[in-house]
Parts: C-alpha cells; sequence; structure tokens
C-alpha cells in the first residue's frame, strides 16, 4: 500500500469521526523542510563551539593546544608566603617517615575534577592539574577538557609529562584519582604511565599524625589547621560536574572557571601541606599530633627513631603508646624500663603488661614467685593454666634442687 493510499484512508476515517483531516504528503515533506531551516547545521554547531573554547580559554588565561583542550600554566616565584608559612620551605626536599630513594625523586602534585564524585567507568576526570617546584618557581600546570572528544589528547599530554624517575603525589589520589585515571586509559586503549610511578598519598599521613584530634581529615581542613590558609569565594568540589555539564551544553563559563581555581588551589597546596607535615614529623608537639601513631609509622623503617620519641615525649604518651615503649624497650635490652612500664600499664588492668610481666620473672629475672603471681592476675584460659602450670612446676624443681647437694 502506498503512502498516498494510507493517507486517503485516513482522511476519510477522519471525516467519519468528524475530525480534521489528515495534512497530505506534500504538506508534511514541507513541514520537515521548514524544522531543518531553523535547525542549526554542523558547521554552525562547530563555530559556536569553538568561539566559547576560545573565550573560556581566554578567560583562563591559558590557550587551546587540541580540539576540546585548553591547557593552563602559571609560576610562581618561591618568595613571599602561603598562609603562615613561606614559599621558601619548597626547596629543601620533604621527607616522611619510609620514604627512603623514593624523597629523591621529582614530587609530581596532582588532583583531578572529574564528572562524577562515585567513579565507575561513566566518570571522566575533565580536568588533571599537577605541580612541580622547579628550582625557584611552583610551576603549575592545567589540562581542561571543553568536550569528550578532547580526552585522548589530554590522556596522552599527562603521559608526556611525566617520566620513570617522577613520584605521584596526591590527597586521596590512591582511592580515588588513580583507579579513576586506569579506567580512563583503558577505555581509549592508551597506556598509562600512572600506575607504574611511586606513589605517596598525603591523607593517609594526616590520618596517622591528626586523625584522633581533627574533626575531620579534609583537605580544606589541612590548609586551615597546618597551613593558616581559608579559601574565599571557592566553589565545593561536589559542584564540579554540574558547572562542567552546564559549560558543554549551554556555553556558560563562570562556574567552571571556578572549578579551574579551585583545582589551581589544591595542587598548590599539596607541596606545602608536604614540607608542613615533614616539620611535624620534626616536632610533633608544637602540632598536637599523635605521638603514638606516629612512633607506629616510625617502627616500620627506624625503630631507632621511634624508640628515641617516645623516650623524648614519655610524659605525654597515651596507653598505646606507653605499650609500644615498653616493647621498644625489651627490643633494645632496656629491661628496667620495660619492666617499669609494664607495671604501670598492668595496675591500670592491661593484660597485655601483665603478661609480658609474667613471662620476663619466668624467662629472664627467673623470679618464679613474681611469675607466678603475675600469671594468677591473667584471665583463665588454656594459655595461662598451661604457663601457670610450667611456672609451678619449675618452682618446685628450684625448691628441691638445694636437697639434692
Amino acid at each position: 500500500m502506498t503512502l498516498g493510499t494510507k493517507l486517503s484512508r485516513l482522511r476519510a476515517l477522519k471525516k467519519d469521526r468528524g475530525q480534521q483531516p489528515v495534512a497530505s504528503a506534500t504538506d508534511l515533506r514541507h513541514r520537515l523542510a521548514r524544522i531543518d531551516r531553523t535547525r542549526p547545521s554542523d558547521d554552525s554547531k562547530g563555530r559556536r563551539q569553538a568561539s566559547i573554547e576560545e573565550r573560556l580559554a581566554k578567560q583562563l588565561k591559558g590557550y587551546q593546544i587540541s580540539d576540546g583542550l585548553i591547557k593552563i600554566q602559571r609560576h610562581i616565584p618561591l618568595h613571599g608566603s602561603m598562609g603562615r608559612h613561606p614559599l621558601s620551605l619548597l626547596k629543601q626536599q620533604p621527607v616522611l617517615p619510609g620514604d627512603g630513594a623514593a624523597a629523591n625523586r621529582r614530587q609530581v602534585y596532582f588532583d583531578t575534577e572529574t564528572t562524577g564524585l562515585s567513579g565507575g567507568s561513566g566518570t571522566l576526570a575533565f580536568l588533571f592539574g599537577f605541580a612541580v617546584v622547579e628550582q625557584e618557581n611552583l610551576e603549575t600546570t592545567q589540562y581542561l577538557i571543553t568536550r569528550f572528544a578532547g580526552e585522548n589528547a589530554m590522556l596522552e599530554r599527562i603521559n608526556s609529562i611525566l617520566s620513570p624517575d617522577d613520584r605521584l603525589v596526591s590527597y586521596n589520589g590512591k582511592c580515588y584519582d588513580i583507579p579513576l585515571m586506569n579506567t580512563r586509559y583503558r577505555m581509549r586503549n592508551i597506556p598509562a604511565i600512572l600506575d607504574r610511578l611511586p606513589h605517596l598519598d598525603l591523607l593517609h599521613a594526616v590520618r596517622r599524625l591528626f586523625g584522633r584530634t581533627w574533626p575531620d581529615c579534609r583537605l580544606m581542613t589541612l590548609e586551615q589547621r597546618l597551613l593558616g590558609l581559608k579559601r574565599h569565594n571557592d566553589l565545593p568540589g561536589s559542584e564540579a560536574p554540574e558547572a562542567w555539564f552546564d559549560c558543554v551544553t549551554t556555553g556558560a563559563t563562570v562556574r567552571l572557571a571556578r572549578v579551574v581555581d579551585h583545582n589551581f588551589q589544591d595542587i598548590i597546596s599539596l607541596p606545602m601541606a608536604h614540607a608542613v607535615l615533614a616539620g611535624v614529623i620534626e616536632q610533633p608537639e608544637r602540632h598536637d599530633a599523635d605521638i603514638a601513631a606516629l612512633a607506629r609509622w616510625l617502627t616500620d623503617s627506624d625503630k631507632t627513631a621511634a624508640y628515641t620519641l617516645l623516650l623524648r615525649q614519655r610524659q605525654r604518651l597515651s596507653i598505646s603508646g606507653m605499650r609500644l615503649l615498653g616493647r621498644l624497650a625489651r627490643r633494645f635490652g632496656n629491661w628496667e624500663l620495660a619492666v617499669e612500664i609494664w607495671e604501670a600499664l598492668s595496675r591500670g588492668g592491661c593484660r597485655q603488661a601483665t603478661e609480658q610481666l609474667a613471662k620476663y620473672h619466668e624467662h629472664i629475672s627467673k623470679d618464679l614467685e613474681h611469675a607466678k603471681y603475675y600469671c594468677e592476675l591473667l584471665p583463665v584460659d588454656d594459655e595461662q593454666r598451661r604457663r601457670l602450670n610450667r611456672i609451678l612446676i619449675k618452682r618446685y624443681r628450684q625448691g628441691i634442687q638445694p636437697a639434692l647437694h
């Protein structure tokens, strides 16, 4: 059945029902042609997008390096201050516990802004910013994608700026940024260098040192408490996805520019946070850091430093800090100090300390009466019964030994 026949039947049906007749095929063609004329052409769309990108690049004081990708670079001389710390502090290579040779690599401080906060294969990192200290300047570079087509170019650029001798430094990058970026590289079938580099996540250090004393360990909290910085008119990171989509769909650039500023503040805060955290390691009492947590961190790489720290801060130690000091005193052969600490902890009901005293008097001092005393203070279980039985046998043998002579 032809189109004309179908329209004739429909017109007849409409007339039977008292409704307006259906338009003819010619009328429909004319209507479609009018709609097509009002629709923007691909060329006009491209010109509009290019105009938006040009305006945004100018607004950000950057420049387009490929279709859909803007590069923004800034140079910050290392004089003056950031918050309450001199920028000259960045000239020294910061060292944290366990750094080893990694501290001598070029430190690449980076952060991303994404189209979603939960990650996943549908989330795009539309902004990648990084900062490095080069001689007398802090050099920052940001790559901003203005449309999906710009992602490949950004991923290739990131690969080109990194070398095998670099170390990445981030804030929550191990759990969020790097997994997300690796997903984007896999989806674009581009080899990634990011996941092959050493990576220091400063969030882990902050949680160790201040997790018990700060209300939270967000980067802005670190900035306020350690750096003496307070952001003004900062766009929250949670609004970044909406700002980017607004720019892509409507051409609105004002909020996206604020996202770029937010990212810039993140990447310049990271090197200063790294430097100041290294100072916290040297003088933890000045910053009200968790001494016991720092000592536990130090024990992984330098037990002598951990022991020295705990001895120096002995009067400020928590129960967990005293337990660690007791273990290290035993390790370094300072039995007098170890016993003193264990006795104090045992009086406070610490089972571990009481058990250590039972072991010490059984095996080291050979004072079986004290060994029996501390063993009997322990909760009764199979291990306690075996230990007590062994001590009683030793005491019995010790008692009959003189009679044999």
